[in-house]
């Protein structure tokens, strides 16, 4: 993981990854340093997901993720995020 780590760091440097890729690299870490904007756009992104699932409890199309999708279905969340589970005691014993 360590060296994992400094070879990303440095093609993060370098701009050798995409530009939309470092912008939203940039935007998930604005909103990781806001834990509360962070938990609400986890909430609004679970609540979405099930819109476009429309009641079948799984998703066969993503934005931006398309090609990903083609080839396999995504399961819609169940309940809130991990972080909102975890906070309210549904937590599996290990």
């Amino acid at each position: 993981p360590k060296m994992m780590r400094h070879w990303r760091e440095r093609e993060f440097e370098k701009h050798l990854s995409p530009a939309h890729q470092r912008r939203n690299l940039k935007l998930w870490a604005w909103f990781a340093k806001r834990p509360t904007l962070y938990r609400a756009a986890a909430r609004a992104g679970i609540f979405g997901m099930r819109i476009m699932a429309m009641g079948r409890g799984k998703l066969s199309w993503l934005p931006m993720a398309g090609g990903w999708t083609r080839h396999r279905d995504l399961p819609v969340p169940q309940g809130g995020s991990f972080v909102a589970q975890w906070a309210s005691g549904k937590r599996r014993a290990a």
